[in-house]
């Protein structure tokens, strides 16, 4: 029984990380948005973040949220969405 309470526990806490779905259910939510704003209005707060403010070009970030099967990073040049690209699961 504690084995399998365990599991059970473990399984819990791994569901967040899949919240949004899948690759392609994401690639739908996002075709909309314009902005980092409404990314993280539709997403959520990313999975990972890096970002950095550079001389000329300006601030770059990079967003990245879990999906079931991979995941999807959108970049964002000063706010504005720059492009999106999905990645398979890490084995």
């Amino acid at each position: 029984m504690r084995v399998f309470a365990t599991f059970l526990l473990a399984g819990l806490l791994l569901l967040p990380g899949c919240g949004n779905g899948n690759k392609q259910d994401i690639m739908s939510k996002l075709s909309s948005a314009k902005t980092g704003d409404e990314v993280r209005k539709l997403l959520g707060s990313p999975s990972g973040y890096e970002a950095s403010d550079m001389p000329v070009i300006g601030k770059m970030e990079t967003l990245t949220y879990k999906a079931s099967d991979g995941e999807i990073v959108v970049v964002l040049h000063n706010n504005k969405v720059f492009t999106v690209a999905t990645g398979d699961k890490k084995r």
